[in-house]
């Protein structure tokens, strides 16, 4: 049996070292797609660099925690220096407690959407920073703009589990849970079957790598992975530096590409983008 994997590397456009090692890890390894962060200082050369792979899925990672805004006149989802607030409570604490914040979450996730459209990208589906498009209200609207905007796909971080020392923390199960409730409401928007990588975040090596492949559930899933180089990321803006360059060695060892290329026959993957269900 074919099995469909859809391997997506989320920050694209964070900075040029990550923008460039998902680059990499789409021409010289296993990496089909990835989302773009608007809200980013490299999102616009990340924008060229797609358009010049056009094998590699390109769909947009909404922020509202990372970056500066791409509309103007935000006030209650916003902190100092016109800039996002960088922690998750924090945004969930405006957005349940005052309804300018959910409309401008809407203004701003529609603006982001409109900067990759007006740039000639036809985005391949929606995802999220710190994942925050699971929380209901914020579902909700991410999935109207999906179908306002004809973007075809959404991602749900149903995760599975697979035999290795990953373990999925309490806020990561509570996360799955979100998912699963997003999956059942999202229709006709179109998702995956399941969903890996949260467990792994920061810790995707070529050993886990080879232990997901073994254990590939039937149908059509998603691997979420963060690659890139670590040489420009300015400290504190991301509690993953060094580990991104592990993730994007894991992505081009022998080893899995060998394992991705040459699989088992009851265990062939056909590796495929969001823009390809």
């Amino acid at each position: 049996m074919i099995k469909r994997l859809i391997i997506n590397a989320d920050d694209f456009g964070f900075s040029q070292s990550v923008t460039d090692g998902i680059v990499h890890a789409h021409q010289s390894g296993i990496l089909t797609s990835t989302t773009l962060m608007a809200t980013m200082p490299d999102c616009h050369r990340a924008i060229e660099l797609a358009q010049s792979n056009p094998n590699l899925g390109v769909g947009i990672h909404l922020c509202l925690t990372q970056g500066t805004p791409r509309s103007e006149k935000l006030r209650s989802i916003i902190s100092g220096n016109n800039e996002f607030p960088r922690k998750v409570p924090q945004l969930l604490q405006r957005i349940s407690f005052n309804r300018n914040a959910l409309d401008e979450a809407r203004t701003e996730w529609a603006a982001q959407i409109e900067y990759v459209l007006n740039r000639g990208m036809r985005p391949t589906h929606l995802d999220s920073h710190k994942h925050i498009h699971h929380w209901p209200a914020l579902g909700y609207i991410a999935a109207e703009l999906a179908k306002e905007y004809h973007i075809p796909s959404i991602r749900c971080a149903d995760e599975i589990t697979i035999r290795s020392t990953l373990k999925l923390s309490a806020g990561y199960r509570a996360l799955r849970f979100l998912a699963r409730k997003l999956k059942a409401q999202c229709a006709p928007l179109r998702t995956t079957d399941w969903f890996f990588g949260l467990a792994a975040t920061g810790k995707f090596s070529a050993e886990v790598w080879l232990r997901l492949l073994e254990q590939l559930p039937d149908g059509t899933g998603e691997v979420m992975v963060h690659p890139g180089y670590a040489a420009d990321l300015p400290s504190g803006s991301t509690r993953l530096t060094e580990q991104r360059r592990m993730e994007l060695d894991a992505l081009c060892d022998t080893n899995v590409l060998a394992a991705v290329h040459t699989p088992a026959a009851d265990n062939k993957v056909q590796r495929i983008h969001f823009g390809q269900l």
